[in-house]
């Protein structure tokens, strides 16, 4: 349980400062005060170390109430030889059980197979095979006689062969009967065992036992009393102990629980400041890229050659004072897919559209006083400023060096001009239509970035829920 607490500055106000008014306030989220746990915890532990001292207390007083050695070990033997009666007791009554389990099995066979032979002998008058016997002969001998009448001899006849055919029946009735003494036999046995194991003599030292552990108690019953009383307020103690570490564990359990919540609750603050940072990051960068967008199609929607037709105005101007710049043409529209007919829709340039032009000298503009004074000095030297001659060089046309040569760099610049200005318009909605694909690239690519970095994130935050679920698993 540390003491440390949450500092606004960790879960919010951290960013504050950078990103001024429009930063949302952040809520407080308060640590728990584990202090006041550990002031309880403390107090738990001095009343539990107040009732260890009364615990030894008794346990001193328990060692003191003592009966005399001689008269514990007597008692002890006796408890002990009580216990042995005891389990030989139940043994013995377990035996006696399984005795009288075995005849109630065996007589409830015995009953059924009694039953079986007076089923069969209920039909005829006969008890047993000797007494079928009996009549067979009899019957025989009168036939042997010869004194019968020929209906009663077969009358006779038929009846000895039911009576044989009877006696085969009988077979095994007397097999069922000798099962029946064998069960009978069984029975006695049991019988006899279930009484030679008594539990009277068992019983007998029982009580004799019981008596005499009852006289040593009934003369030290004071110290016994004492002693019992003892070993209840001890075992009080133990109870009021137990009451205590409960308590304990209580709090330290309701603890753990307010600062997992808080835990919770700061790491959701902490993740509502990062999106909400991530989606400022975001604005931002959209309008950067709106910006960029903005000012790439603002450079291409200038119109083509502006610069290098400028400058051939200039070098113009500056080889021919008589020459007049004509006034700029309107600029090719950026909205849309551009028309392929003739009839070019133009509109004017917009005022917020940057012209990326490249300054001139104060030259360009074919001064008289310069002029004037390359006159007087027209039949001494042949002179060209060096800026001159760098446009020139930029336009890849080559530059007099002498007077005769003017007319002829003029010339030059004035097809060159016309040859931009053709191709002017053309070149403006290929600029355009460049910027434009250059501008989808760039957003496909940023699209596509975005789109990884969000798989990135689900991945690991996938990865973060099945960790945790195996933790709580485990």
């Amino acid at each position: 349980m540390s003491s440390t607490t949450a500092s606004p500055s960790s879960t919010a106000n951290g960013s504050s400062n950078r990103t001024g008014s429009s930063q949302p306030q952040r809520k407080f989220i308060k640590r728990p005060d584990d202090k006041a746990v550990k002031d309880q915890v403390e107090a738990l532990r001095a009343e539990i170390k107040k009732l260890d001292l009364t615990n030894n207390e008794l346990n001193d007083a328990i060692a003191k109430a003592q009966i005399d050695q001689k008269i514990m070990d007597k008692r002890n033997d006796l408890q002990a030889q009580l216990k042995a009666l005891i389990a030989k007791q139940s043994s013995t009554k377990n035996e006696r059980n399984a005795i009288n389990d075995q005849i109630k099995n065996i007589d409830s066979q015995l009953k059924k197979k009694i039953a079986e032979i007076q089923t069969q002998t209920a039909k005829n008058s006969f008890k047993n095979v000797g007494e079928i016997d009996a009549r067979i002969s009899y019957l025989d001998s009168l036939i042997d006689a010869g004194n019968l009448k020929l209906a009663d001899e077969r009358r006779h006849v038929k009846e000895m062969s039911s009576l044989r055919k009877l006696r085969k029946d009988f077979g095994s009735i007397e097999k069922t009967q000798a099962l029946i003494d064998q069960d009978k036999e069984k029975i006695a046995e049991l019988k006899k065992k279930l009484s030679s194991v008594q539990n009277k003599e068992l019983s007998a030292q029982y009580d004799k036992i019981q008596k005499e552990l009852d006289e040593i108690n009934e003369s030290n019953k004071s110290i016994i009393s004492k002693r019992n009383e003892l070993y209840n307020k001890r075992n009080e103690i133990k109870k009021q102990k137990d009451e205590k570490f409960n308590e304990i564990r209580k709090l330290r359990a309701d603890f753990d629980e307010q600062f997992a919540k808080f835990k919770v609750t700061l790491a959701e603050e902490r993740k509502k400041r990062d999106e909400e940072y991530k989606q400022r990051q975001e604005e931002e960068k959209q309008q950067k890229r709106k910006e960029i967008a903005e000012k790439q199609l603002a450079e291409a929607s200038v119109p083509a050659f502006t610069e290098e037709i400028n400058s051939i105005h200039n070098l113009l101007s500056y080889f021919d004072p008589s020459y007049v710049k004509p006034a700029p043409k309107s600029a090719v529209t950026t909205n849309g897919n551009l028309p392929t007919n003739n009839n070019i829709r133009k509109i004017e340039m917009p005022e917020d559209v940057v012209v990326i032009k490249k300054e001139q000298e104060a030259f360009f503009a074919g001064s008289k006083s310069k002029k004037s004074k390359q006159k007087k000095n027209k039949s001494k030297n042949f002179t060209v400023d060096p800026e001159v001659i760098v446009s020139l060089s930029d336009l890849s046309i080559p530059f007099p060096t002498k007077e005769e040569e003017v007319t002829s760099t003029v010339g030059i610049l004035k097809e060159t001009l016309q040859a931009l200005e053709e191709k002017q318009e053309e070149q403006t909605k290929i600029n355009i239509e460049k910027a434009k694909a250059r501008i989808a690239k760039l957003e496909a690519e940023e699209d596509a970035r975005e789109a990884e970095e969000a798989n990135a994130e689900a991945d690991e935050a996938e990865e973060g829920e099945e960790q945790e679920e195996q933790n709580g698993e485990a």
